[in-house]
């Protein structure tokens, strides 16, 4: 019996084109039902997940006990399924963590994204959350640190082992617009909602081209235009939101572009266009990002280090 725990969109597309025949697909997010439906029909098998923090002091003791339950009750359900093959997507959240500490059959670590490859945050980022998590009666085992031994799995990924495939979007014809895709740096505390809006301005007032901004599913695209609406770079240009569809592959198959941007965003790796993306996390004040991303040695896509870098990359996007 082969399973695999799966989180996002892009672990069910990595599965589909390199183990299409898995018997079991384990998930925890509701949102993710139907399209393991659609995609393994009838293999689809939820976990739930464990219940947030509550400030409510009554709620709050409920939860934590609800939550080590809950890993209880993982061990039970999937010890059950006699599962020999285990494919895991992450390797430093609490449900997976739970399982290396008992599951005896082989392991593959799959490809999550660009954390897979890098460390994006510091280890006392990842420790501090770790802290937050034990409060909440998540599993605490190894919850200070940000990897796990991988001594005994197998690890495949798309650019550093280069054991996964998966198909890049077919690209829609260069429209005279920039794309900028969106990374949840405010909604994770890392930066100020001020830092992000200079990012956006300083792009618009640079690219020849006008800027769209492609939000992250945790931003509020709700209060997005406003937002953006108040953005104003060298010269009076501005951002807009991009049209639907917002998902990154279904968007740029829709909507061409001369050129891709982000902060930090696995989205430049899934698009393949390597040539027309930049990072640029230095614009968003995140310097160490930004260091991490040029000393990934098997990183495809250029890192810019200041506006100057982004310009002469506008400049060779404008003469192709």
């Amino acid at each position: 019996m082969n399973a695999a725990l799966v989180r996002s969109s892009l672990h069910l597309g990595l599965l589909q084109e390199n183990e299409p025949g898995i018997d079991i697909v384990l998930f925890r997010d509701e949102r993710l039902a139907g399209v393991i439906e659609a995609a393994f029909p009838g293999r689809g098998l939820f976990l739930g997940r464990e219940a947030r923090l509550d400030p409510h002091p009554l709620r709050f003791v409920r939860n934590v006990r609800a939550n080590r339950q809950y890993y209880r009750d993982v061990r039970k359900r999937v010890e059950a399924l006699g599962i020999g093959r285990l494919i895991l997507f992450l390797e430093g959240e609490p449900l997976e963590r739970s399982i290396l500490a008992w599951y005896r059959g082989k392991v593959e670590l799959w490809e999550e994204g660009l954390s897979h490859y890098v460390d994006l945050t510091t280890p006392l980022w990842y420790a501090a959350r770790g802290c937050v998590q034990i409060l909440a009666g998540f599993y605490p085992r190894g919850a200070l640190v940000r990897r796990a031994d991988r001594g005994g799995m197998l690890v495949r990924d798309r650019f550093a082992a280069r054991n996964l495939t998966l198909a890049s979007p077919v690209l829609a014809a260069p429209e005279e617009q920039v794309l900028v895709i969106g990374s949840p740096l405010v909604e994770d505390r890392l930066i100020s909602r001020a830092v992000w809006t200079r990012g956006l301005a300083a792009i618009a007032g640079v690219s020849p081209w006008p800027v769209r901004y492609l939000p992250h599913p945790r931003e509020d695209k709700a209060a997005l235009p406003a937002l953006l609406a108040s953005i104003v770079g060298e010269g009076g240009a501005g951002v807009t939101l991009a049209p639907e569809p917002h998902g990154i592959a279904p968007h740029a198959q829709a909507h061409g572009y001369r050129a891709f941007l982000a902060p930090v965003s696995t989205a430049l790796l899934d698009l393949g266009a390597f040539g027309a993306s930049l990072f640029v996390a230095d614009l968003f004040g995140q310097r160490r990002i930004s260091r991490v991303l040029r000393g990934w040695a098997d990183n495809p896509v250029d890192v810019a280090a200041d506006e100057a870098a982004l310009r002469a990359f506008f400049a060779e996007r404008a003469g192709d």
